[in-house]
């Protein structure tokens, strides 16, 4: 049966570009590494190395193994460490993830920065669509979320909470001169075109503001050039249309766009957090320093 120390001594012969010099790294007999390779090609049914030339080269298989062999090692290798690390008592990985229009500002990386410091924990950050964190946080490859509703995907088999909320506003260009004023109704907005348009698999931020624009009797009219992610802003700078975001986008303005608020409207739109029902002390204690930061940040 093939052996983990096999796969290293083949990535080193790879990586070193002889027996000789893999035997010398690896401080065993060349005739013992070479002894081990051919076990190897045994158990696996394919050579892996060209042996009519006397530098390395692999055949065709051997290279596509040695690419994804490379990988798994690369990742056991991370998972050994983490294990260990377990072990000693050091920092479990928590992966979080949030949503492009959660915004993640200073005031989230100084809480993230203070759970690592207080449960020794360390923080994997990607952002990641809504529907595709649920699916992640039900597979177990995801301990914490952000989103933004509407999602599209059923939130039944995990925990969900609003942790905050964000007025609603219009982004512009300043240089768009039918919005100059400083409140605005929705209505006036039906003939100017929006950079955001929702996505038939996607739920989030524009599928809010279409709902939105929809309930006072039109439907956005889409520009030429559109994004559902951050970077509508930059099209919003370029005065390619507008788009409806949440006050807390204040921080990541282009200098040349300001946010609108609607007049005479209270409309908020909530962040959410999600986490598995059946989760460990530890995620739990996370989650609550997450939900009693925001509190005192209100108070």
């Amino acid at each position: 049966m093939s052996t983990l120390k096999q796969f290293r001594y083949f990535v080193t012969i790879v990586e070193t570009g002889s027996f000789i010099a893999a035997s010398e790294q690896l401080f065993i007999a060349q005739s013992a590494l070479s002894r081990q390779m051919m076990l190897l090609e045994d158990e696996l049914g394919f050579l892996i190395f060209d042996r009519s030339e006397k530098k390395i080269k692999l055949t065709t298989a051997g290279d596509q193994f040695y690419r994804d062999i490379k990988k798994q090692l690369s990742a056991l290798q991370n998972t050994i460490l983490s294990a260990q690390n377990l072990a000693k008592g050091k920092g479990r990985i928590f992966r979080i993830a949030h949503s492009s229009s959660v915004i993640l500002n200073q005031d989230k990386l100084k809480l993230f920065k203070q759970l690592c410091i207080e449960y020794q924990i360390e923080i994997e950050i990607e952002t990641l669509a809504s529907e595709l964190q649920v699916e992640a946080i039900e597979n177990g490859s995801l301990d914490i979320g952000f989103i933004r509703p509407p999602v599209l995907a059923s939130l039944e088999h995990l925990n969900h909470q609003t942790v905050y909320s964000s007025k609603l506003c219009v982004a512009v260009c300043m240089e768009q001169p039918a919005l100059n004023q400083q409140k605005v109704k929705l209505s006036d907005l039906k003939d100017i075109p929006f950079v955001s348009m929702p996505h038939s698999d996607r739920g989030g931020l524009s599928y809010l503001a279409a709902n939105l624009c929809l309930s006072h009797g039109f439907s956005p009219q889409p520009a030429l050039i559109r994004s559902r992610k951050i970077t509508q802003l930059q099209l919003v700078s370029q005065n390619l249309g507008i788009c409806i975001v949440p006050q807390d986008f204040e921080s990541v303005l282009p200098n040349n766009v300001r946010l609108i608020e609607l007049d005479h409207e209270s409309r908020f739109s909530p962040v959410v957090l999600l986490w598995k029902k059946e989760t460990d002390s530890l995620l739990q204690c996370c989650v609550e320093e997450i939900f009693k930061s925001f509190y005192d940040s209100k108070a």
